[in-house]
């Protein structure tokens, strides 16, 4: 991630591209074969801009994503929670209100996740029992890696760099194992508050 973002800032000195980081709270759940509530967890990263016109801009962005869901407790067990963590890459285009230096801003986008070491936490009678998850297609695994997903955001944006963003983002990708029964995909919403360290002046036509 550092040397990600060393080598964004060296390419936003010589282009149009803005730099920035970005924060915040994410809300996710697990559709299909599975039952229970929602998780809070943290979303943080890196966000990129490179403006296509006066109102029109791409914004992709690099994340750590808290996934997963609160199950239904059953017989011995006090509380389970899948704790999903992925990096995760969107691809979202935006549109804005007043150019890329303020106003508001709505946009979509792909998105893909690759996971990161995850886990299963069950509590009964104080005592914490951990899990690690498997990934992979076959048997063998708990779940596959890799999502796939279509990320929506709007938000607003002050000229001084601030953002604050809302986003849902659905998973498309079915992650059962292979030779198992089913569905199980995630999806969350984010809200977030960043900044971006490097201003640039709204393009012309």
């Amino acid at each position: 991630m550092l040397a990600a973002f060393v080598l964004c800032f060296q390419i936003a000195a010589i282009s149009q591209t803005r730099v920035g980081i970005s924060g915040g709270a994410s809300f996710a759940s697990m559709k299909g074969n599975v039952k229970g509530d929602s998780r809070r967890g943290i979303m943080t990263g890196l966000v990129f801009e490179t403006p296509l016109g006066k109102t029109l801009a791409f914004r992709p962005s690099l994340s750590y994503v808290q996934k997963g869901q609160t199950r239904l407790a059953t017989g011995l067990v006090d509380e389970l929670y899948v704790a999903l963590r992925y990096a995760e890459l969107t691809l979202d285009f935006l549109a804005n209100t007043k150019g890329i230096n303020g106003g508001f801003f709505i946009g979509a986008g792909p998105s893909i996740d690759f996971n990161l070491p995850s886990k299963i936490v069950s509590v009964s009678s104080d005592v914490k029992s951990i899990t690690t998850i498997k990934f992979g297609k076959g048997l063998g695994n708990d779940m596959r890696g890799v999502d796939l997903g279509v990320n929506f955001t709007a938000g607003v944006r002050t000229k001084g760099g601030f953002l604050l963003s809302v986003n849902y983002n659905k998973g498309l990708r079915n992650l059962v194992i292979d030779g198992a029964s089913g569905s199980i995909k995630n999806e969350y919403i984010g809200l977030q508050l960043g900044v971006f360290l490097n201003n640039i002046k709204s393009t012309k036509k």
